[in-house]
């Protein structure tokens, strides 16, 4: 009875109405009202134990519980839906529209009025129930309107389930998929909605038993793929790829005259092409920082649908391939990384359709030639290219060029005032005005002598003066050509100490955009404390820079310098010794990295002799360890492909290094690059006759190609590397090599093969007493055997291998859950192998190990569906579709069969046919015959729509 007067909130509930709401017809006592009165009284002195005030009054025939409206949560709740119209009416955002019904969605916990059966209580049931639905529908428009919810497939499609006729959430689940790259399933669902609808009672009004006209109008769009149904965020106003636009340089001075220049350039309207207009220069005249500066002096409006920048690295030893330029731009225009083309010539399509009709500028900066930039220039005459280069770029049709020279003196003059300040400047006008002419006006160099002069407050514009004019040479360089970066650049350099010198040409040697501080220190064989003191004198001085804490990087420019530096002045034979003592660090920080992901010792985990020098960086936990491993990436590549080309660097670590990479992270875009490094590595052992670094390479290659997917190609490698192996010495990558072609025949439906090689490489990995890579191949050889009907075999193997791989948290321990919930399966014991799938999904999401984790969920959708569970298989389904598109293929397939499955029982017929046939395709491409042929067997036997 309380919970009906609380839910009145303060409005009088007639007498007959409080009976209802308690008692149903059949059950209500003899004298009801008279037991209401009772209740009433006996709730009156409860409540006057804490108020002095009576909160439950008598008024007429009823009565009233006097509590503020907002101090009920049935008020919040009905008035969410009133509250969040107002806010979008008065002007508010999307997103603080959403909040309120969130906010209101949060107060439903369970049923309202629960253990209440009468009329009353049902009819408040009802209406909150429809209300909850309301605000639901309100909120998913929304979230498809911000389009920030990645996982709006699933939930819609969830909610779908549960509300088959709300017409707003369809549209809801047809967007969301459309949007995701899903149309023919959206296409599906409006199919779905019409057959549903049209089932629905005859009694019913034509209107309601038809998708209505928003639907059909959404349904049309679809199948014309509309661009305006595209996400605004992802339509409109694209953001700089791999980051901001950039900002405007402080203390931005002079230039008046080229930035009008340049501004008028990029605004004529007078032409019916693409308008590209290119600064040229010499390294260091400000090309960049003019650019920038025109771009946002021309402000928003003049480029309403975004501004795109990318740094072509034209000054690098290898510039930005275009293909891979075009990516990045297409990533910046929204495009998803699965829809980008692989051939150049679609890709390139694809982005000038993107940009046919925006009016957008585009920022190619420091550009090395004609031949880099020709498919990077769109063909829509409304966007406009702006081009910053070294070269004068002649070849480029219908371009205008900007030649930057250098300074006049007034605005090179101001330049130095506003870097090293007007009271000193000021102090000495005779040598300030002689230092800029020293300088060649040129503002690198500018800049470079008042970032000293900053550093080295005791000395004068003066003393500055007489140190150039010594340089005579040196000056010579300052005024002319390219080498006037160089001679700016050495100027510096020649202030530095012996030690300062050596940091600065060795830290140049990695090719790669930064260096953490355990990596510098390692390469400059000091502590970490001494090399942090030594980097931070350089940031100092402007040859280093240090945008994140403890990672240092060159500008594109002091780091060709400093190479130079280092070619003039070391031995190659010094370099490759920092470089191999960089190597050294990087291979054992990777193997502690190793051990920790799959709590195991170090020298467990190991398939070559390379045994590192340095103890490398330890870590605490798992997630730390992959972390590291991620973050380090690019360095790791960069010190493998050096080893490839410098033979005074060990070989066998770089091998052992690529077998890190390749054990600790996944995805589909690592794999590629992986297999690609241990090719090289491949390669250059062979030639150089070194089986043990060649073996274990073509292990690596063909473990990385199996896991992406490339069957036939891995296989032969696999082979390859057993056939290189010492039977003796190399036992523990022979039964790494078995231990995969294991999971490859498995994968092929050849069980006894898969058998044969996964008791040889638990009988190697026993006999050397390998407890965790003896758990793993249990775990594979147990899903063999139960394939084969050895049951009970297989149950002890995965549940041996379970407890050799469990323990700490780790990448091992979720193997081995997920292993022993495979062959729980097979054995038909779900709701364990439901159990222990789960718990791996939990470490493997927490280590961030994608492709297991996408495996695990791919595992507890087929057990959902084959427990009759349908709608949380599909639910599960489309919460891991996603990952598994970025990390294999045949996840990909298996989760769309177990989709399209569950859609069948659960009378989404067009949908489930689309969601198969997919599958299929995968199948079909991954030449995966036995899963091909049992989605064709769903096809042929299922209700569909005839097509």
């Amino acid at each position: 009875m309380f919970a009906v007067l609380l839910a009145a909130a303060g409005r009088t509930v007639a007498l007959p109405l409080l009976v209802d709401g308690v008692w149903d017809e059949g059950d209500r006592p003899s004298r009801a009202e008279h037991s209401v009165r009772t209740h009433v009284w006996r709730l009156r002195r409860a409540l006057a134990r804490h108020t002095a005030e009576p909160l439950l009054v008598t008024v007429g025939g009823g009565y009233a519980l006097r509590v503020p409206a907002h101090a009920v949560d049935t008020w919040t709740f009905e008035r969410a839906l009133a509250r969040a119209e107002e806010i979008r009416a008065s002007g508010g955002t999307a997103g603080q529209a959403r909040d309120v019904l969130a906010g209101a969605l949060e107060l439903w916990t369970g049923e309202p009025l629960a253990g209440l059966h009468g009329p009353h209580a049902r009819a408040l049931r009802a209406r909150y129930a429809q209300l909850r639905l309301s605000l639901l529908e309100a909120r998913l428009e929304l979230d498809a309107e911000l389009g920030d919810r990645p996982c709006l497939v699933a939930e819609a499609g969830a909610l779908v389930m549960e509300h088959p006729a709300s017409r707003r959430l369809r549209a809801v689940q047809m967007l969301a998929l459309y949007r995701s790259g899903r149309q023919a399933e959206a296409l599906g669902v409006y199919e779905d909605t019409r057959r549903h609808l049209g089932a629905e009672p005859g009694h019913l009004p034509p209107a309601e038993r038809a998708p209505g006209a928003e639907l059909s109008a959404l349904h049309q769009r679809i199948l014309r793929s509309d661009p305006t149904l595209r996400l605004p965020g992802a339509e409109r106003r694209p953001q700089a790829p791999g980051g901001a636009f950039p900002t405007p340089v402080a203390g931005f001075t002079g230039r008046d005259e080229q930035l009008r220049e340049l501004t008028g350039m990029l605004t004529r309207p007078d032409t019916p092409a693409v308008v590209v207009s290119a600064v040229n220069g010499m390294a260091g005249v400000g090309k960049t920082t003019l650019a920038v500066h025109a771009a946002h002096a021309l402000g928003d409006d003049a480029f309403p649908d975004g501004r795109l920048y990318v740094d072509l690295r034209g000054a690098d030893a290898a510039p930005l391939d275009p293909h891979a330029v075009l990516a990045t731009l297409l990533r910046g225009l929204g495009t998803a990384d699965e829809d980008i083309p692989e051939d150049a010539g679609e890709r390139t399509a694809l982005y000038r359709s993107l940009l046919a009709d925006r009016r957008m500028l585009l920022l190619l900066d420091n550009a090395a030639s004609c031949e880099q930039l020709r498919p990077l220039i769109p063909g829509a005459a409304c966007c406009t290219v702006l081009i910053t280069s070294r070269a004068w770029l002649t070849g480029l049709a219908g371009a205008r060029h900007l030649r930057l020279d250098v300074m006049p003196p007034a605005e090179a003059l101001d330049l130095l005032r506003r870097t090293v300040g007007h009271r000193a400047a000021d102090a000495e006008p005779e040598a300030a005005a002689a230092l800029v002419a020293a300088c060649g006006y040129l503002p690198l160099a500018l800049r470079i002598v008042a970032s000293r002069l900053a550093a080295e407050p005791g000395r004068s514009l003066a003393g500055m003066v007489r140190r150039l004019a010594d340089e005579r040479g040196r000056l010579d360089e300052l005024r002319t050509g390219d080498a006037a970066v160089d001679a700016a650049f050495e100027l510096s350099y020649a202030t530095l100490t012996t030690e300062q010198a050596r940091a600065f040409r060795l830290l140049s040697a990695p090719d790669v955009p930064d260096l953490a501080l355990p990596s510098a220190a390692a390469l400059l064989g000091m502590g970490t404390e001494e090399a942090e003191e030594l980097l931070e004198s350089l940031v100092e001085l402007s040859l280093l820079d240090s945008h994140r804490l403890d990672r240092y990087h060159f500008h594109d420019l002091v780091r060709a310098f400093a190479r130079a530096a280092n070619a003039r002045e070391d031995a190659p034979a010094t370099t490759s010794r920092a470089v191999a003592g960089l190597l050294d660090f990087c291979l054992a920080t990777a193997r502690n990295a190793d051990a920790v992901a799959h709590a195991a010792e170090p020298d467990e985990r190991t398939l070559i002799d390379a045994a590192p020098a340095s103890p490398g960086l330890a870590f605490a936990t798992a997630q730390e360890a992959t972390d590291w491993m991620r973050e380090e990436t690019a360095l790791q590549r960069a010190l493998i492909a050096r080893a490839c080309a410098d033979e005074g660097l060990p070989l066998a670590q770089a091998a052992d290094l690529v077998d890190r990479l390749n054990t600790v992270l996944s995805g589909i875009t690592h794999l590629t690059a992986v297999s690609e490094l241990a090719r090289q590595v491949a390669e250059v052992a062979s030639g150089r006759g070194d089986r043990p670094s060649e073996a274990l390479a073509r292990y690596v290659r063909g473990n990385a190609l199996w896991h992406a997917n490339s069957f036939p190609e891995a296989e032969t490698e696999l082979h390859r590397s057993l056939a290189l192996c010492d039977r003796d010495a190399d036992l523990r990558l022979c039964a790494a090599a078995h231990l995969t072609l294991c999971a490859h025949a498995r994968v092929r439906g050849r069980f006894d093969d898969a058998v044969v090689h996964g008791e040889a490489s638990v009988r190697l990995f026993r006999t050397l007493g390998a407890a965790t890579a003896e758990g793993t191949a249990l775990g594979e050889l147990a899903f063999n055997y139960a394939r084969q009907g050895r049951l009970s075999e297989a149950r002890a193997a995965a549940e041996r291998g379970a407890e050799l791989l469990g323990g700490r948290e780790s990448v091992s321990t979720a193997i081995g859950l997920y292993y022993l919930a495979r062959v729980l399966r097979l054995c038909g014991d779900r709701d364990e192998a439901l159990r222990r799938a789960g718990a791996g999904l939990v470490l493997f999401r927490t280590l961030n190990v994608s492709s297991f984790e996408a495996a695990s969920g791919n595992l507890i959708a087929e057990l959902h569906a084959e427990k009759e569970g349908h709608a949380l298989a599909a639910q599960t389904a489309e919460t891991f579709l996603p990952l598994a598109r970025k990390v294999s293929a045949m996840l990909e397939g298996g989760l769309l069969r177990t989709l399209g499955r569950s859609l069948v029982h659960l009378g989404q017929q067009a949908r489930a046919d689309a969601c198969l046939r997919a599958a299929l395709e995968l199948f079909e491409g991954l030449r995966a015959e036995q899963d091909a042929e049992q989605v064709r067997g769903l096809l042929a036997t299922a209700p569909f729509i005839p097509r």
